[in-house]
């Protein structure tokens, strides 16, 4: 196929066969998000890196079996007893498949960026938005470099799998992160990626990009072998490979900005992140009656509070201590699922406490231990439901249970109920 003025000087399909798989991917790794709760920018900055794992395989693959077929040596004017080629082509190669692969990239995440913009809070992270774009760029011309190198279509595999392996290995390890496009969690509203980490990023990807494209543009001239100069490339790339692995760098901080909302029910204080007074009303209406269903007791909680809002660590660890349920408000979660498990987790005690390993059992061949742990299990269910109007749990334990009744039982067995002590056979309800 003859190539035109937007590819030249490379054949249409090569071009648009990557870029269009590159959209297509984009698109359907980020449509679902489009209808998510709670979305934000520091989420958004995070899924530019973490979006990219697949789109820059594909774009690395189009690029080594660009330099693979277009600059291999049978071709006539790439004869040993000349210049290869001159720097311009190789320079127009990379450029045109890194452009239009990364274009479509940024093309596919328009919709979610529309989608943040009308509903999203916070501030975006322009560091971590470069470091991960520079990143994609660095690898996709990775993968010309492998087709320059590797001989033929073995080539494409090569780079595929070189990339595939680099951007996999922060779900390995944390010191890898610092050499990747993405964090190995997603970051939401409260957190911030550690500045140290995010400039690291971009350095060291610019670093790569800039040894690769001289690498290239030198290897592909008369006579084809690494000079010292190249040899000096490769160790200062490795070199700055290696610190992360000696001193991890911290991968997010708190960013404590923001304001909170606040709103009181039933004596217990419920706050939010200002980014998220949205999900406020939920979440009082949510975890309220799962609290009154308890009844009066110092198991409930003084106060329920954004986990956005947090300042440490110790501040988060020491809600127990503190009377303060910490809740996880992220892109995509949903109250109606995790506020009423959340909320009756905090009222019953874990099913460890019953020295069962976590097992909860009314079989006949059940240990005496699995069958006190099924009592509890049976009460956090049955709290979790108090939450929905239609609420009424038509099996287990709890089944048919007058609100009432129960809260009178807590009341008089919570003491027993804390060390696992009441047995299925003692609920006044159930036979």
């Amino acid at each position: 196929m003859a190539a035109s003025a937007p590819f030249w000087p490379l054949p249409p399909l090569m071009v648009l066969l990557p870029a269009c798989s590159i959209l297509a991917l984009t698109l359907a790794g980020t449509w679902s998000q489009l209808s998510w709760r709670a979305l934000d920018w520091v989420h958004f900055s995070g899924q530019v890196g973490a979006q990219a794992r697949l789109p820059v395989v594909v774009a690395t693959g189009a690029a080594a079996l660009v330099a693979a077929r277009l600059t291999r040596p049978s071709l006539v004017f790439a004869q040993p007893w000349q210049p290869r080629l001159e720097r311009e082509l190789p320079l127009r190669h990379a450029l045109v498949i890194t452009g239009w692969c990364l274009g479509a990239y940024l093309v596919g995440l328009i919709p979610l960026t529309v989608a943040v913009t009308v509903r999203g809070a916070g501030m975006v992270n322009p560091v971590a938005i470069l470091g991960s774009l520079t990143g994609f760029v660095a690898l996709v011309l990775l993968g010309y470099l492998c087709g320059v190198i590797v001989r033929g279509l073995l080539a494409v595999p090569v780079a595929i799998g070189s990339v595939f392996v680099i951007t996999s290995l922060p779900l390995v390890a944390d010191p890898w992160t610092a050499l990747a496009l993405q964090l190995p969690f997603a970051p939401s509203l409260g957190m911030r990626e550690s500045t140290a980490l995010g400039f690291y990023r971009l350095g060291f990807f610019l670093l790569l990009a800039t040894a690769i494209t001289w690498t290239v543009t030198c290897f592909l001239r008369a006579p084809r072998r690494l000079s010292p100069l190249h040899s000096m490339a490769i160790i200062v790339v490795v070199a700055a490979a290696i610190p992360p692995h000696l001193h991890t760098f911290p991968l997010m901080a708190y960013s404590q900005d923001g304001g909170e909302v606040c709103a009181e029910r039933g004596g217990v204080r419920y706050c939010v992140h200002e980014g998220h007074t949205d999900e406020l009303a939920p979440i009082i209406e949510l975890a309220a009656p799962v609290f009154t269903a308890y009844g009066p007791s110092d198991a409930i909680p003084d106060e329920v509070r954004d986990h956005s809002l947090a300042t440490t660590d110790e501040e988060v660890l020491g809600g127990i201590d503190d009377g303060v349920l910490w809740v996880r408000v992220h892109p995509g979660w949903d109250p109606y699922q995790q506020i009423p498990e959340v909320a009756a987790a905090w009222l019953v005690p874990d099913l460890f406490v019953c020295g069962s390993e976590g097992v909860a059992l009314m079989d006949d061949e059940a240990e005496p231990e699995e069958r006190r742990a099924a009592v509890l299990a049976g009460l956090q269910a049955w709290l979790a439901s108090r939450a929905f109007e239609n609420g009424d749990h038509e099996d287990g334990l709890f089944a048919g249970a007058d609100l009432d009744e129960v809260r009178t039982w807590i009341h008089r067995n919570e003491d027993r109920l804390a060390v696992c002590e009441v047995e299925p056979e003692e609920l006044p309800w159930w036979s």
